[in-house]
């Protein structure tokens, strides 16, 4: 007979006894609960034998009762037993303080091992229609507010967060940095993103839409990036399995730098990823900006849920077979910016001939989606007050452009702004690290467009001396790019220390020779909170990276269809947003009170759309949004002068 079949049954017994306590809390809850109810059949047993044998004559009491109580400790045998009863009672108190005791130990540790997970972020999380939000960066504080405020019409809402941060502090980063949450919930959990079981207790199946944050930092290094594009590629492949089902999927919105990543991402599954990337966004946002004064003060109010947004719509009968320029005075606080086809296809600004079909869906620009309101007869009439039989125009300049700094977002930069200005022009690039992998990348910009004036310059411009050298009052703009640091503070803190030593310089500049400096400063912040500096410090024109981003991460999230839109506006082929002087459109004698609907039809006469003003004299106005007026009634009168200028989307700025 072999060794194997010699087990004795204890040692079988042991086994099976071992693997039933080896499944957790549950198990050991039973089988204490067990052992307690053995020993009180046990010691009733014994009870009912003593007094069978040695009776208590004087004593009268319920005998189950009384092994209970004597068993969980809360009475003993009394003076009037016997020593029979005595001894037996003595018996089942030990026995009890051994067995009552490991149960209550067993409840105390299960309760603090409870509360353990519940700090720790490992419990289930039960919510439905939730945006889930995978990973944790600085950009997240930007996400949860624009969330907030989208979901102000819900009576309900949440927000779940999985990161592989703790819990505890997750809830303390963000209990210090968000306001007023209002009816939003935020739930933290800890696990690893990319893990189906994790993404399983965050209801991945039943989340509204998915946002997955990309944790390497700008200034890691391009292994770093890599590895965690590489990381939200796992998360979104872990996403879709644990859907199992392609065609159920969530949203997904994910956050990748390099191109190969984000086209792989796409591959997985097509409908439901949309993808970002942080440098080329800015990147295009801040070439457009710096050539437009107040341009990202717009962009500002049309990325987020704050102001003004993007929507779709189709109204509920047909389109009457309006042409897309009869359109625009059949809504009374909206502006339609395009049309978005049945094929899903955007089409900004189309021909104002367009006739609009009835399965297509119009791209609205307006501050909440419950003042979309189609109109089936025109609300207004305008007057013809702008330039009907002649197109007055702006003869296109040289440029010339300065950026400071090297990043993920300066071969980008030079490469727009080579799209956007005319031959002749010039830009050129500052650094304090000249290294081989620059200057080849930079040649190989420079050649690719020779009709540019390209030249970079090795300079340290932490020296005033070295920065006066470079003559910046001659530039229409100079960009002061992030550089690298330890932490978005350290980083700021470089920037903003450039940008007060420029306006140093201007200022002396304007002092000596009488002369005022037009040149715009447009500037990278790694952190939004930093705005109010910026402010103070006289920058009319500024860009905030992680508020752009985590603003339309946030609208993504519940509109993917709006990416596109931001891509070809952000775009240099195609139509962009410009800010327009005021006489492109009106002679100026006509000039005055105006309505909006008259600066509509105006702009229409160019073959632009008119999104909004810009009043001259509230330019340094915070509260007056710095003079932008978007998407006013059709009715409202603005006192134009020649100063003041139109918002609109057009082929160029001529």
């Amino acid at each position: 007979m072999s060794s194997q079949n010699k087990i004795s049954w204890q040692e079988r017994f042991q086994y099976k006894f071992d693997n039933f306590m080896s499944r957790g809390g549950f198990s050991v809850f039973l089988a204490l609960v067990s052992a307690f109810f053995a020993a009180f059949l046990l010691m009733t047993g014994i009870r009912y034998l003593s007094e069978f044998i040695f009776p208590n004559q004087d004593l009268e009491s319920d005998l189950l009762w009384d092994v209970f109580v004597q068993l969980i400790g809360l009475r003993d045998t009394g003076d009037e037993a016997n020593f029979a009863t005595k001894t037996v009672g003595v018996l089942t108190i030990f026995l009890g303080l051994v067995l009552f005791s490991s149960l209550v130990a067993f409840i105390t540790q299960e309760f603090e091992s409870r509360l353990t997970l519940l700090k720790k972020g490992k419990s289930i999380v039960v919510e439905k229609k939730h945006t889930l939000i995978l990973g944790f960066n600085e950009r997240i504080v930007d996400i949860i507010t624009e969330l907030v405020i989208a979901n102000e019409s819900e009576p309900d809402a949440a927000i779940v967060i999985l990161s592989q941060q703790d819990k505890e502090e997750m809830d303390d980063f963000l209990r210090e940095k968000l306001g007023d949450l209002k009816t939003t919930r935020v739930v933290t959990r800890n696990g690893i993103i990319t893990q189906i079981n994790n993404l399983n207790k965050v209801g991945v199946k039943v989340a509204k839409s998915v946002v997955i944050l990309n944790e390497a930092k700008e200034t890691d290094s391009q292994d770093a990036k890599k590895l965690s594009d590489a990381r939200v590629v796992k998360a979104i492949l872990a996403t879709v399995a644990a859907n199992e089902e392609k065609f159920s999927l969530p949203p997904i919105i994910a956050e990748i730098r390099s191109e190969q990543y984000r086209i792989l991402a796409q591959s997985i599954a097509p409908a439901a990823v949309t993808t970002l990337n942080e440098a080329d966004i800015l990147a295009r946002i801040l070439v457009q900006t710096s050539r437009s004064v107040g341009l990202a003060t717009v962009y500002l109010n049309l990325v987020g849920f704050a102001g003004n947004e993007i929507y779709f719509y189709r109204p509920q009968t047909n389109w009457q077979n309006l042409t897309f320029a009869e359109l625009q005075f059949h809504f009374y606080q909206s502006i339609p910016l395009g049309v978005r086809d049945k094929n899903g296809d955007v089409i900004i600004k189309p021909n104002s001939n367009y006739q609009l079909k009835d399965a297509e869906e119009i791209i609205v620009l307006a501050e909440d989606d419950s003042q979309i309101k189609f109109n089936k007869e025109p609300l207004l009439k305008p007057e013809i007050v702008g330039y009907v039989d002649c197109r007055k125009t702006i003869t296109r300049k040289t440029e010339k452009h300065l950026i400071i700094g090297w990043n993920a977002k300066t071969p980008i930069c030079l490469r727009e702004y080579a799209k956007y200005v005319v031959s002749g022009s010039e830009i050129n690039l500052v650094t304090h690290k000249l290294t081989p992998e620059i200057e080849t990348q930079f040649a190989q910009i420079s050649q690719a467009y020779p009709q540019i004036l390209m030249q970079i310059w090795k300079i340290n411009v932490d020296v005033v001396e070295e920065l006066k050298t470079l003559k910046l009052e001659q530039y229409n703009s100079i960009s002061i790019l992030a550089s690298k640091g330890r932490n978005s503070e350290e980083i700021d803190a470089k920037t903003l220390t450039i940008l007060l030593e420029i306006r140093k310089i201007f200022l002396e500049y304007t002092k000596e020779t009488g002369n005022t400096v037009t040149t715009e400063l447009v500037v990278e912040l790694a952190d939004s909170e930093e705005t109010e500096l910026v402010i103070k410090a006289g920058v009319q024109d500024f860009l905030l990276s992680n508020q752009f981003v985590s603003k339309i991460l946030a609208q993504v999230s519940q509109e993917p269809g709006v990416m596109p839109v931001y891509r070809n506006l952000f775009s240099a082929e195609g139509s962009e947003m410009y800010i327009k002087p005021i006489e492109l459109f009106f002679p100026p004698e006509k000039l005055g009170k105006l309505s909006f609907a008259d600066c509509v039809f105006a702009a229409q006469s160019r073959n632009e759309i008119c999104l909004g003003v810009k009043i001259s004299s509230d330019a340094q106005d915070q509260e007056k949004n710095f003079g932008i007026y978007l998407a006013p009634r059709l009715d409202t009168k603005f006192h134009l002068t020649i100063e003041d200028e139109l918002i609109t989307i057009a082929e160029d700025e001529t």
